[in-house]
């Protein structure tokens, strides 16, 4: 017991996921910077040895570039478990800041819309980041935003950091393996995008939920949600938005079906015990 009457042990398990999570983020960002910086002739080179066919190339490199950005979003729930962590964030301190944020994305998509010049702008400088069609309609970044702020309100905080990671790696390992190797296919997705979403959402909701009683339980059947929304999500809705609300309802389910109580604090204060 440290002082003020902090579980100190409670903040060292928890500065493990936080490092296991920066650990991911700066692994994965000094990988892409390493691919963007090859010209791309070089960067194809590199894909064919791979063994991924020439004509995916195109499609590999352009997701390349477009997921990469997203993998910024690690960033959220790192800070927030650091956060948490050492009581400098509290969870309705954190809404309240994912609050703002999300406000100011609907603001910055409906200017989008409703300013032209604000419009040309947004697509001429993040049209690397975004696909053809979302120049037209509202884009990822908004409903990631969502997504996010609605995970990090309405579940405890592990649930609420396994699902933004289910959504920023899960779909990212998906989209790179099934444009690059993907063989069968299951509507617009393929199989082996999907066993690599799934792939990835386990180890990382293992990772993520280890300390939980039956965390495998867990973790295998929020990775299973994640991934059959990711293969079967529907048009309508954008699966930054529906994976993580989805695959934290599931862990909650679970774990409420299982008798598994899952902290809704990071940090219990032991005056309050």
């Amino acid at each position: 017991m440290g002082m003020f009457g902090i579980d100190t042990d409670y903040i060292i398990e928890e500065l493990n996921n936080f490092y296991f999570l920066f650990f991911i983020f700066v692994l994965v960002m000094v990988f892409i910077a390493l691919l963007l910086r090859q010209t791309r002739r070089h960067l194809a080179a590199f894909l064919k040895s791979c063994g991924v066919g020439i004509r995916r190339v195109p499609r590999v490199i352009k997701e390349l570039k477009r997921k990469g950005f997203h993998f910024s979003g690690l960033l959220i729930p790192g800070i927030y478990l650091f956060g948490l962590s050492y009581q400098i964030l509290t969870h309705r301190i954190a809404s309240i800041i994912m609050g703002t944020l999300m406000f100011i994305c609907i603001c910055a998509e409906v200017g989008r819309f409703k300013i032209p010049a604000f419009k040309r702008f947004m697509n001429e400088n993040l049209t690397a980041f975004m696909r053809e069609e979302e120049k037209e309609k509202y884009s990822a970044i908004l409903s990631y935003c969502v997504g996010v702020t609605f995970s990090i309100i309405v579940f405890s905080p592990l649930v609420a950091v396994a699902a933004i990671l289910y959504l920023v790696v899960g779909d990212f390992a998906a989209a790179l393996v099934g444009i690059s190797y993907g063989r069968i296919k299951i509507g617009k997705k393929s199989l082996e995008g999907s066993i690599a979403c799934f792939i990835s959402c386990f180890i990382i909701g293992s990772f993520i939920l280890w300390r939980l009683d039956l965390c495998e339980q867990l973790a295998f059947w929020g990775a299973l949600a994640a991934t059959l929304t990711e293969l079967l999500n529907p048009n309508m809705v954008d699966d930054n938005l529906s994976i993580p609300v989805i695959s934290g309802f599931a862990i909650q389910l679970i774990a409420s079906r299982l008798g598994i109580t899952i902290p809704q604090e990071l940090v219990p204060d032991a005056r309050t015990t």
